[in-house]
Protein backbone atom coordinates (compact mmCIF):
# COMPACT_ATOMS: atom_id res chain seq x y z
CA UNK A 1 0.00 0.00 0.00
CA UNK A 2 2.87 2.39 0.77
CA UNK A 3 4.44 1.74 -2.64
CA UNK A 4 1.10 2.27 -4.37
CA UNK A 5 0.59 5.52 -2.48
CA UNK A 6 4.07 6.73 -3.45
CA UNK A 7 3.44 5.73 -7.08
CA UNK A 8 0.12 7.57 -7.05
CA UNK A 9 1.75 10.72 -5.65
CA UNK A 10 4.53 10.65 -8.25
CA UNK A 11 2.05 10.00 -11.04
CA UNK A 12 -0.19 12.85 -9.96
CA UNK A 13 2.79 15.25 -9.77
CA UNK A 14 3.92 14.13 -13.20
CA UNK A 15 0.42 14.50 -14.63
CA UNK A 16 0.08 17.95 -13.04
CA UNK A 17 3.44 19.00 -14.49
CA UNK A 18 2.47 17.62 -17.90
CA UNK A 19 -0.86 19.45 -17.78
CA UNK A 20 0.91 22.69 -16.86
CA UNK A 21 3.46 22.24 -19.64
CA UNK A 22 0.72 21.39 -22.11
CA UNK A 23 -1.26 24.45 -21.11
CA UNK A 24 1.84 26.64 -21.43
CA UNK A 25 2.69 25.11 -24.81
CA UNK A 26 -0.87 25.56 -26.00
CA UNK A 27 -0.96 29.17 -24.83
CA UNK A 28 2.40 29.89 -26.43
CA UNK A 29 1.36 28.19 -29.64
CA UNK A 30 -1.91 30.12 -29.76
CA UNK A 31 -0.08 33.39 -29.14
CA UNK A 32 2.38 32.44 -31.87
CA UNK A 33 -0.45 31.58 -34.24
CA UNK A 34 -2.33 34.76 -33.42
CA UNK A 35 0.81 36.88 -33.79
CA UNK A 36 1.95 35.37 -37.07
CA UNK A 37 -1.36 34.77 -38.84
CA UNK A 38 -1.27 38.38 -39.91
CA UNK A 39 2.32 37.88 -41.02
CA UNK A 40 1.22 34.92 -43.16
CA UNK A 41 -1.50 37.00 -44.73
CA UNK A 42 0.92 39.86 -45.36
CA UNK A 43 3.54 37.57 -46.85
CA UNK A 44 0.93 35.83 -49.01
CA UNK A 45 -0.40 39.06 -50.53
CA UNK A 46 0.27 39.60 -54.23
CA UNK A 47 1.95 42.92 -53.50
CA UNK A 48 4.40 41.12 -51.23
CA UNK A 49 5.22 38.61 -53.95
CA UNK A 50 5.87 41.46 -56.40
CA UNK A 51 8.23 43.03 -53.91
CA UNK A 52 10.00 39.72 -53.34
CA UNK A 53 10.41 39.29 -57.08
CA UNK A 54 11.99 42.71 -57.35
CA UNK A 55 14.28 42.10 -54.34
CA UNK A 56 15.62 38.87 -55.82
CA UNK A 57 15.82 40.25 -59.41
CA UNK A 58 19.27 40.70 -60.83
CA UNK A 59 18.24 44.07 -62.27
CA UNK A 60 17.10 45.62 -58.99
CA UNK A 61 19.22 47.43 -56.42
CA UNK A 62 18.11 44.91 -53.82
CA UNK A 63 19.62 42.16 -55.89
CA UNK A 64 22.92 43.98 -55.86
CA UNK A 65 22.70 44.19 -52.08
CA UNK A 66 21.91 40.47 -51.77
CA UNK A 67 24.73 39.62 -54.15
CA UNK A 68 27.11 41.72 -52.11
CA UNK A 69 25.97 40.02 -48.93
CA UNK A 70 26.39 36.61 -50.50
CA UNK A 71 29.86 37.46 -51.62
CA UNK A 72 30.77 38.43 -48.06
CA UNK A 73 29.62 34.95 -46.94
CA UNK A 74 31.56 33.20 -49.63
CA UNK A 75 28.46 32.12 -51.61
CA UNK A 76 27.85 32.36 -55.37
CA UNK A 77 25.78 35.11 -56.95
CA UNK A 78 22.04 34.79 -57.24
CA UNK A 79 20.94 33.34 -60.53
CA UNK A 80 17.67 32.79 -62.28
CA UNK A 81 17.76 29.13 -61.22
CA UNK A 82 18.22 30.15 -57.62
CA UNK A 83 15.30 32.55 -57.78
CA UNK A 84 13.09 29.79 -59.17
CA UNK A 85 14.26 27.45 -56.43
CA UNK A 86 13.58 30.06 -53.79
CA UNK A 87 10.12 30.70 -55.21
CA UNK A 88 9.30 26.99 -55.36
CA UNK A 89 10.62 26.30 -51.87
CA UNK A 90 8.77 29.27 -50.47
CA UNK A 91 5.57 28.11 -52.15
CA UNK A 92 5.92 24.64 -50.63
CA UNK A 93 6.58 26.12 -47.21
CA UNK A 94 3.65 28.54 -47.47
CA UNK A 95 1.35 25.70 -48.52
CA UNK A 96 2.47 23.63 -45.58
CA UNK A 97 2.03 26.64 -43.30
CA UNK A 98 -1.56 27.08 -44.47
CA UNK A 99 -2.43 23.41 -44.01
CA UNK A 100 -0.77 23.07 -40.62
CA UNK A 101 -1.48 26.65 -39.56
CA UNK A 102 2.15 27.00 -38.44
CA UNK A 103 3.56 30.53 -38.40
CA UNK A 104 7.12 29.20 -38.20
CA UNK A 105 6.76 27.71 -41.67
CA UNK A 106 5.39 30.97 -43.01
CA UNK A 107 8.35 32.84 -41.60
CA UNK A 108 10.68 30.23 -43.04
CA UNK A 109 8.97 30.66 -46.42
CA UNK A 110 9.76 34.38 -46.30
CA UNK A 111 13.29 33.59 -45.18
CA UNK A 112 13.71 31.24 -48.14
CA UNK A 113 13.20 34.16 -50.49
CA UNK A 114 15.33 36.65 -48.56
CA UNK A 115 18.12 34.83 -46.71
CA UNK A 116 21.07 32.84 -47.97
CA UNK A 117 20.52 29.18 -48.76
CA UNK A 118 22.90 28.02 -46.05
CA UNK A 119 20.98 29.82 -43.37
CA UNK A 120 17.62 28.67 -44.68
CA UNK A 121 18.72 25.05 -44.89
CA UNK A 122 20.12 25.27 -41.38
CA UNK A 123 16.78 26.58 -40.18
CA UNK A 124 15.04 23.78 -42.08
CA UNK A 125 17.30 21.17 -40.46
CA UNK A 126 16.64 22.69 -37.07
CA UNK A 127 12.87 22.64 -37.57
CA UNK A 128 12.96 19.06 -38.89
CA UNK A 129 14.96 18.01 -35.83
CA UNK A 130 12.52 19.77 -33.51
CA UNK A 131 9.53 18.23 -35.26
CA UNK A 132 11.18 14.80 -35.13
CA UNK A 133 11.80 15.23 -31.42
CA UNK A 134 8.16 16.29 -30.96
CA UNK A 135 7.08 13.19 -32.89
CA UNK A 136 9.19 10.97 -30.65
CA UNK A 137 8.01 12.67 -27.46
CA UNK A 138 4.39 12.40 -28.54
CA UNK A 139 4.80 8.70 -29.38
CA UNK A 140 6.45 8.12 -26.00
CA UNK A 141 3.66 10.03 -24.27
CA UNK A 142 1.03 8.06 -26.21
CA UNK A 143 2.71 4.76 -25.32
CA UNK A 144 3.00 5.80 -21.68
CA UNK A 145 -0.69 6.75 -21.60
CA UNK A 146 -1.72 3.43 -23.13
CA UNK A 147 0.52 1.53 -20.72
CA UNK A 148 -0.74 3.39 -17.65
CA UNK A 149 -4.39 3.21 -18.72
CA UNK A 150 -4.09 -0.54 -19.33
CA UNK A 151 -2.31 -1.01 -16.01
CA UNK A 152 -4.99 1.03 -14.27
CA UNK A 153 -7.71 -1.01 -15.95
CA UNK A 154 -6.07 -4.33 -15.00
CA UNK A 155 -5.50 -3.22 -11.44
CA UNK A 156 -9.08 -1.96 -11.21
CA UNK A 157 -10.46 -5.27 -12.48
CA UNK A 158 -8.22 -7.23 -10.10
CA UNK A 159 -9.32 -5.13 -7.14
CA UNK A 160 -12.99 -5.41 -8.10
CA UNK A 161 -12.54 -9.18 -8.28
CA UNK A 162 -10.79 -9.11 -4.92
CA UNK A 163 -13.56 -6.95 -3.50
CA UNK A 164 -16.22 -9.42 -4.69
CA UNK A 165 -14.19 -12.34 -3.32
CA UNK A 166 -13.78 -10.66 0.07
CA UNK A 167 -17.48 -9.80 0.25
CA UNK A 168 -18.36 -13.44 -0.52
CA UNK A 169 -15.82 -14.61 2.08
CA UNK A 170 -17.29 -12.29 4.70
CA UNK A 171 -20.80 -13.56 3.93
CA UNK A 172 -19.60 -17.18 4.26
CA UNK A 173 -17.80 -16.41 7.51
CA UNK A 174 -20.90 -14.73 8.93
CA UNK A 175 -22.96 -17.79 8.00
CA UNK A 176 -20.35 -20.15 9.47
CA UNK A 177 -20.13 -18.17 12.70
CA UNK A 178 -23.92 -18.17 13.06
CA UNK A 179 -24.09 -21.93 12.45
CA UNK A 180 -21.27 -22.57 14.91
CA UNK A 181 -22.96 -20.38 17.50
CA UNK A 182 -26.21 -22.36 17.18
CA UNK A 183 -24.37 -25.71 17.20
CA UNK A 184 -22.33 -24.74 20.27
CA UNK A 185 -25.51 -23.70 22.07
CA UNK A 186 -27.35 -26.90 21.10
CA UNK A 187 -24.40 -29.11 22.14
CA UNK A 188 -23.98 -27.25 25.43
CA UNK A 189 -27.68 -27.70 26.15
CA UNK A 190 -27.39 -31.41 25.30
CA UNK A 191 -24.50 -31.77 27.77
CA UNK A 192 -26.54 -29.98 30.44
CA UNK A 193 -29.51 -32.25 29.75
CA UNK A 194 -27.34 -35.38 30.04
CA UNK A 195 -25.86 -34.13 33.29
CA UNK A 196 -29.37 -33.51 34.60
CA UNK A 197 -30.45 -37.01 33.54
CA UNK A 198 -27.39 -38.45 35.27
CA UNK A 199 -28.28 -36.57 38.42
CA UNK A 200 -31.86 -37.84 38.32
CA UNK A 201 -30.66 -41.37 37.56
CA UNK A 202 -28.35 -41.22 40.60
CA UNK A 203 -31.21 -40.07 42.78
CA UNK A 204 -33.47 -42.84 41.47
CA UNK A 205 -30.69 -45.41 41.90
CA UNK A 206 -30.12 -44.26 45.45
CA UNK A 207 -33.82 -44.60 46.23
CA UNK A 208 -33.99 -48.02 44.55
CA UNK A 209 -30.98 -49.23 46.52
CA UNK A 210 -32.52 -47.98 49.75
CA UNK A 211 -35.72 -49.89 48.93
CA UNK A 212 -33.64 -52.96 48.12
CA UNK A 213 -31.72 -52.78 51.38
CA UNK A 214 -34.96 -52.38 53.33
CA UNK A 215 -36.64 -55.25 51.47
CA UNK A 216 -33.72 -57.65 52.02
CA UNK A 217 -33.44 -56.67 55.66
CA UNK A 218 -37.18 -57.10 56.23
CA UNK A 219 -37.25 -60.49 54.55
CA UNK A 220 -34.21 -61.74 56.42
CA UNK A 221 -35.72 -60.66 59.72
CA UNK A 222 -38.99 -62.32 58.71
CA UNK A 223 -37.11 -65.49 57.87
CA UNK A 224 -35.32 -65.42 61.24
CA UNK A 225 -38.57 -64.94 63.11
CA UNK A 226 -40.32 -67.67 61.16
CA UNK A 227 -37.34 -70.02 61.56
CA UNK A 228 -37.36 -69.41 65.29
CA UNK A 229 -41.11 -70.02 65.46
CA UNK A 230 -40.77 -73.08 63.29
CA UNK A 231 -38.01 -74.46 65.51
CA UNK A 232 -39.95 -73.77 68.67
CA UNK A 233 -43.13 -75.34 67.37
CA UNK A 234 -41.22 -78.26 66.02
CA UNK A 235 -39.70 -78.83 69.43
CA UNK A 236 -43.12 -78.80 71.08
CA UNK A 237 -44.68 -80.84 68.39
CA UNK A 238 -41.90 -83.47 68.62
CA UNK A 239 -42.29 -83.71 72.46
CA UNK A 240 -45.97 -84.49 72.10
CA UNK A 241 -45.18 -87.40 69.84
CA UNK A 242 -42.43 -89.02 72.08
CA UNK A 243 -43.85 -88.77 75.64
CA UNK A 244 -47.28 -89.74 77.19
CA UNK A 245 -49.35 -86.71 77.99
CA UNK A 246 -51.92 -86.29 80.72
CA UNK A 247 -55.28 -87.73 79.69
CA UNK A 248 -58.54 -86.01 79.61
CA UNK A 249 -60.99 -86.11 82.55
CA UNK A 250 -63.18 -89.20 82.82
CA UNK A 251 -66.22 -90.34 84.65
CA UNK A 252 -65.45 -92.50 87.70
CA UNK A 253 -67.62 -95.64 87.97
CA UNK A 254 -68.22 -98.21 90.78
CA UNK A 255 -66.38 -96.17 93.30
CA UNK A 256 -67.19 -95.64 97.05
CA UNK A 257 -65.60 -93.94 99.88
CA UNK A 258 -63.08 -96.69 100.39
CA UNK A 259 -62.69 -98.09 96.86
CA UNK A 260 -61.92 -95.98 93.80
CA UNK A 261 -63.76 -98.43 91.63
CA UNK A 262 -62.59 -98.10 87.99
CA UNK A 263 -60.88 -94.77 88.47
CA UNK A 264 -58.66 -93.27 87.39
CA UNK A 265 -59.68 -94.12 83.84
CA UNK A 266 -56.97 -95.39 81.51
CA UNK A 267 -55.92 -93.39 78.34
CA UNK A 268 -56.54 -94.80 74.99
CA UNK A 269 -53.60 -95.17 72.51
CA UNK A 270 -51.98 -91.68 71.66
CA UNK A 271 -51.92 -90.57 68.01
CA UNK A 272 -50.28 -87.46 66.36
CA UNK A 273 -52.53 -84.42 65.89
CA UNK A 274 -52.90 -83.63 62.18
CA UNK A 275 -53.04 -79.79 62.57
CA UNK A 276 -49.42 -79.44 63.78
CA UNK A 277 -47.99 -80.72 60.51
CA UNK A 278 -50.04 -78.21 58.50
CA UNK A 279 -48.77 -75.31 60.60
CA UNK A 280 -45.15 -76.38 60.17
CA UNK A 281 -45.59 -76.73 56.42
CA UNK A 282 -47.23 -73.31 56.26
CA UNK A 283 -44.31 -71.74 58.11
CA UNK A 284 -41.85 -73.46 55.81
CA UNK A 285 -43.74 -72.20 52.74
CA UNK A 286 -43.71 -68.65 54.05
CA UNK A 287 -39.96 -68.89 54.71
CA UNK A 288 -39.41 -70.25 51.19
CA UNK A 289 -41.49 -67.44 49.67
CA UNK A 290 -39.52 -64.89 51.67
CA UNK A 291 -36.20 -66.31 50.48
CA UNK A 292 -37.44 -66.25 46.89
CA UNK A 293 -38.52 -62.66 47.27
CA UNK A 294 -35.10 -61.86 48.71
CA UNK A 295 -33.36 -63.58 45.81
CA UNK A 296 -35.56 -61.74 43.31
CA UNK A 297 -34.74 -58.45 45.01
CA UNK A 298 -31.02 -59.23 44.86
CA UNK A 299 -31.22 -60.15 41.17
CA UNK A 300 -33.25 -57.01 40.40
CA UNK A 301 -30.77 -54.86 42.32
CA UNK A 302 -27.88 -56.32 40.37
CA UNK A 303 -29.67 -55.65 37.05
CA UNK A 304 -30.61 -52.10 38.06
CA UNK A 305 -27.05 -51.40 39.23
CA UNK A 306 -25.61 -52.75 35.97
CA UNK A 307 -28.05 -50.63 33.92
CA UNK A 308 -27.19 -47.59 36.01
CA UNK A 309 -23.47 -48.11 35.56
CA UNK A 310 -23.89 -48.60 31.80
CA UNK A 311 -26.02 -45.46 31.60
CA UNK A 312 -23.48 -43.42 33.57
CA UNK A 313 -20.60 -44.76 31.49
CA UNK A 314 -22.35 -43.99 28.19
CA UNK A 315 -23.38 -40.56 29.45
CA UNK A 316 -19.85 -39.72 30.56
CA UNK A 317 -18.49 -40.87 27.20
CA UNK A 318 -21.05 -38.74 25.37
CA UNK A 319 -20.31 -35.72 27.57
CA UNK A 320 -16.58 -36.05 26.88
CA UNK A 321 -17.24 -36.27 23.13
CA UNK A 322 -19.65 -33.31 23.23
CA UNK A 323 -17.18 -31.28 25.28
CA UNK A 324 -14.43 -31.93 22.73
CA UNK A 325 -16.87 -30.99 19.99
CA UNK A 326 -17.75 -27.74 21.75
CA UNK A 327 -14.05 -26.94 22.23
CA UNK A 328 -13.37 -27.62 18.55
CA UNK A 329 -16.33 -25.50 17.42
CA UNK A 330 -15.32 -22.71 19.80
CA UNK A 331 -11.81 -22.72 18.30
CA UNK A 332 -13.30 -22.72 14.79
CA UNK A 333 -15.56 -19.82 15.73
CA UNK A 334 -12.60 -17.87 17.11
CA UNK A 335 -10.64 -18.53 13.92
CA UNK A 336 -13.63 -17.44 11.86
CA UNK A 337 -13.81 -14.22 13.86
CA UNK A 338 -10.11 -13.58 13.22
CA UNK A 339 -10.60 -14.31 9.52
CA UNK A 340 -13.60 -11.96 9.53
CA UNK A 341 -11.53 -9.14 11.01
CA UNK A 342 -8.74 -9.71 8.47
CA UNK A 343 -11.24 -9.90 5.58
CA UNK A 344 -12.92 -6.66 6.62
CA UNK A 345 -9.52 -4.97 6.88
CA UNK A 346 -8.58 -6.25 3.42
CA UNK A 347 -11.95 -5.13 2.05
CA UNK A 348 -11.47 -1.63 3.44
CA UNK A 349 -7.98 -1.47 1.91
CA UNK A 350 -9.32 -2.75 -1.42
CA UNK A 351 -12.07 -0.13 -1.48
CA UNK A 352 -9.45 2.56 -0.74
CA UNK A 353 -7.29 1.16 -3.55
CA UNK A 354 -10.22 1.34 -5.95
CA UNK A 355 -10.82 4.95 -4.98
CA UNK A 356 -7.14 5.71 -5.62
CA UNK A 357 -7.29 3.95 -8.99
CA UNK A 358 -10.37 5.98 -9.89
CA UNK A 359 -8.52 9.19 -9.04
CA UNK A 360 -5.50 8.09 -11.09
CA UNK A 361 -7.78 7.27 -13.99
CA UNK A 362 -9.23 10.78 -13.86
CA UNK A 363 -5.72 12.27 -13.94
CA UNK A 364 -4.74 9.96 -16.81
CA UNK A 365 -7.78 10.94 -18.82
CA UNK A 366 -7.06 14.62 -18.26
CA UNK A 367 -3.47 14.13 -19.40
CA UNK A 368 -4.03 11.61 -22.17
CA UNK A 369 -7.48 12.15 -23.64
CA UNK A 370 -6.41 14.88 -26.09
CA UNK A 371 -3.28 13.16 -27.31
CA UNK A 372 -4.99 9.77 -27.71
CA UNK A 373 -7.89 11.30 -29.58
CA UNK A 374 -5.75 13.43 -31.92
CA UNK A 375 -2.59 11.34 -32.08
CA UNK A 376 -2.92 10.14 -35.66
CA UNK A 377 -3.94 13.54 -36.97
CA UNK A 378 -1.11 15.30 -35.11
CA UNK A 379 1.44 12.75 -36.27
CA UNK A 380 0.25 13.02 -39.85
CA UNK A 381 0.29 16.82 -39.78
CA UNK A 382 3.75 16.94 -38.27
CA UNK A 383 4.99 14.37 -40.78
CA UNK A 384 3.57 16.53 -43.57
CA UNK A 385 5.44 19.53 -42.15
CA UNK A 386 8.66 17.56 -42.04
CA UNK A 387 8.13 16.33 -45.59
CA UNK A 388 7.50 19.87 -46.80
CA UNK A 389 10.64 21.04 -45.10
CA UNK A 390 12.68 18.24 -46.63
CA UNK A 391 11.28 19.00 -50.10
CA UNK A 392 12.09 22.69 -49.68
CA UNK A 393 15.60 21.84 -48.57
CA UNK A 394 16.00 19.44 -51.48
CA UNK A 395 14.92 22.18 -53.90
CA UNK A 396 17.30 24.68 -52.35
CA UNK A 397 20.10 22.14 -52.31
CA UNK A 398 19.50 21.25 -55.95
CA UNK A 399 19.76 24.87 -57.02
CA UNK A 400 23.24 25.29 -55.58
Amino acid sequence: LALDTEFLGNLRRKCTQTDEEFAARTKSRMEEIAAVEDTINILNEDSAFDVFDRTVSTDSPAASFLQSSSIRRGASATSTKERAARTTAAAILRSAARKANLPALALLAASAQLDAFTKVKAEIDKMVAELGKQQEDEVAHRDWCIKELNANNRSTEENYDRKASLEAKIADLEKTMEELKKEIQATTEAVAEMQDQMKRASEVREAENADYQQTVTDHRITQMILAKAHDRMKQVYALLQDEPQPGAAHVALSGNHTDPGNGPARFTKYEKHGGGSRVLRMIEEVIADSKKTEDDAIASEQDLQADYEDFMKESNTAIIAYTKKVNHMTASKSQAEEDMTAAKTDLSATVSKLEELHGVLGDLKASCAFILKNFDARQAARAAEMQALREAKAILSGSQ
